[in-house]
């Protein structure tokens, strides 16, 4: 047994290697690095990161990447790392004071709550009012307001004849409805180069999973509508090398970040980091 991030941190000292260099050749941020090198494993976002990570990491300073996640495997198991648990709190029931006191307060709630119900009342009483008076000036100015129809005859020998006025004719533009929003039709995942690890989730990251795996080099998949079932996905690469996606035919830019994290909806994907 050895330890991880004593080896790791040994082999970027040797090379003479700074944080923020191992940062830039590959795209690992500083502190997931730092967190490697202490085996602080619960400040990186998941098991499946960690292992994406240690590989690259231990590839980049000329390690042997199995052994160190065969290590990995065989202290920490899957990798999962504890959740958040958020317990939900029981409201507090206050319960109103014994003795006199208590019927004061009593007696002090029955006075709120008919001084609430007069307002009520009051506030009904007002808006009925203000409604019959809009009613009645609308009413009145509906008689008074009658368009005025003016018919003209032509001059002539019939000049004395009544003249036949046209009836009036109402024309209504169609409204054109408006174009329904896109929807997200399909998604496309290629791996052109090396090995590929790729999460797809429904809505958001901590969404039910629809696919998950690795793509090997020349391997792809593809997703309908029918089998995303949602306006948007999210997805999570271990790293990016390689990997080539389109969303409803379109192809997309896929940044080479290691552990990055997207949204992809019918207007394309949104990297998130």
């Amino acid at each position: 047994m050895f330890e991880i991030g004593t080896t790791l941190r040994d082999a970027r000292v040797r090379k003479d290697i700074s944080l923020q260099e191992a940062e830039d050749q590959t795209k690992i941020r500083v502190k997931y690095i730092q967190a490697m090198e202490n085996e602080d494993f619960e400040i990186l976002p998941g098991g499946t990161y960690v292992k994406g990570f240690l590989r690259t990491y231990a590839e980049y300073l000329g390690l042997d990447y199995q052994l160190v996640l065969d290590e990995y495997n065989e202290r920490y198991g899957s990798g999962e790392h504890r959740e958040h648990i958020i317990q939900s709190v029981n409201p507090v029931k206050i319960e109103p004071p014994s003795g006199s006191i208590g019927e004061s307060y009593d007696s002090g709630l029955r006075s709120l709550r008919s001084q609430k119900n007069r307002n009520y009342l009051f506030v009904a009483a007002l808006a009925i009012s203000i409604i019959a008076v809009l009613a009645y000036l609308g009413w009145g100015n509906q008689s008074s307001n009658d368009p005025t129809i003016i018919t003209t005859t032509e001059v002539g020998e019939e000049a004395d004849a009544p003249a036949e006025t046209a009836p009036e004719r109402i024309v209504t533009q169609p409204q054109t409805p408006p174009p329904p929003p896109p929807e997200l039709e399909t998604v496309a995942l290629t791996s052109t180069v090396g090995d590929n690890w790729v999460e797809l989730r429904r809505g958001d990251a901590t969404g039910e999973i629809i696919w998950g795996g690795t793509l090997s080099s020349g391997d792809s998949m593809s997703f309908t509508k029918a089998d995303l079932a949602v306006p948007r996905i999210w997805m999570q690469v271990g790293s990016a090398n390689g990997l080539e996606v389109t969303v409803n035919g379109i192809p997309q830019d896929v940044p080479q970040v290691v552990g990055a994290s997207y949204m992809i909806s019918a207007e394309g994907m949104n990297g998130q980091r």
